[in-house]
């Protein structure tokens, strides 16, 4: 199978750093191609942001399309886009956080994120509204850093990650951790081990997910909610 990890923004420590853990966690017989987008911002920190992006990862997606992917993972934990990707796609686009949430699901009865900055809590508690997840919602906090230093800086993630996210256990209720940022891809093993709970790398788990799926030949339905748009004459 062919799959392509997608990155919506145009830094290649971030692309870099998702490489690095696809290398590792990739079957033998699946071909991973980590790539990002040509044009953009270099990190998605606001609605903005993700708007600026959107028709690069557009038109990325249309080509993944052409070139034979089996199937192409958003590697972006705010999904920018996805809806409209699902519906010009005809192979399954699949987003981080989309794909965290279901897994947390299955973990534990609550789930909490940590995320990058303060005002990205009230982004996350609406995308969980969105969801209809609030019941099985303990808490979102923040890291207060910026997507590419959570790229560059690792230990001062893991130092700060494991004393915020115990908060979120102790203090919230939470019995799954998301790290909500594809920038802390690797991260996850070493909060796990500190925090004793599920601590879920969305990079990993959805890519694992699209393997399994993408093998079990898993479309998304395109008979209603992702039907194909109807073609637009741009002026």
């Amino acid at each position: 199978m062919k799959i392509l990890v997608l990155n919506p923004n145009t830094s290649t420590t971030v692309t870099e750093r998702v490489a690095g853990l696809i290398r590792k966690i990739a079957r033998p017989d699946t071909e991973a191609v980590v790539a990002q987008i040509e044009h953009g911002p270099e990190s998605l920190e606001s609605f903005y942001d993700e708007a600026l992006a959107t028709p690069y990862t557009i038109q990325a997606v249309r080509k993944a399309n052409e070139e034979g992917f089996d199937a192409v993972v958003l590697a972006a934990f705010c999904d920018p886009g996805l809806e409209a990707l699902k519906e010009i796609s005809d192979i399954p686009v699949y987003g981080l956080e989309e794909a965290a949430f279901s897994v947390a699901l299955l973990l534990g009865n609550k789930f909490s994120i940590l995320t990058e900055k303060k005002h990205k809590e009230n982004v996350k508690q609406q995308q969980v509204r969105k969801h209809g997840l609030d019941l099985r919602f303990a808490s979102v906090r923040a890291l207060n850093m910026g997507v590419v230093e959570i790229a560059t800086d690792p230990e001062k993630v893991k130092r700060t990650g494991i004393e915020v996210a115990r908060r979120m256990v102790q203090e919230d209720g939470a019995e799954v951790i998301i790290m909500g940022c594809a920038s802390m891809a690797g991260y996850s093993e070493d909060l796990e081990r500190e925090l004793g709970v599920p601590v879920i790398d969305p990079v990993a788990v959805t890519f694992k997910m699209v393997e399994g799926l993408t093998e079990l030949g898993l479309r998304h339905s395109k008979v209603g909610l992702y039907a194909r748009p109807a073609p637009q004459k741009m002026n």
